[in-house]
């Protein structure tokens, strides 16, 4: 299963993303500056996008392949 998270730079997706993991659960996040994951200790187990939701056009490869999105922007 794959799971988008978006905002993924605030307080409750960087809480969410490692749970998700845990459980198994593949993880794309949305960011708008995916640079800003860098360091994170589960940056490099997820599939990061550049996109923004005001984006419309970012909005469609980032929800590909997607069972379940958490939009907490």
């Amino acid at each position: 299963m794959l799971i988008l998270v978006t905002g993924p730079t605030g307080y409750i997706a960087s809480k969410l993303i490692p749970p998700l993991l845990d459980s198994g659960y593949r993880v794309r996040a949305l960011a708008r500056e995916p640079r800003r994951l860098d360091g994170r200790g589960w940056s490099r187990q997820i599939e990061i996008v550049p996109g923004d939701v005001m984006i419309p056009s970012t909005l469609a490869p980032a929800l590909e392949g997607v069972d379940t999105a958490y939009y907490l922007i």
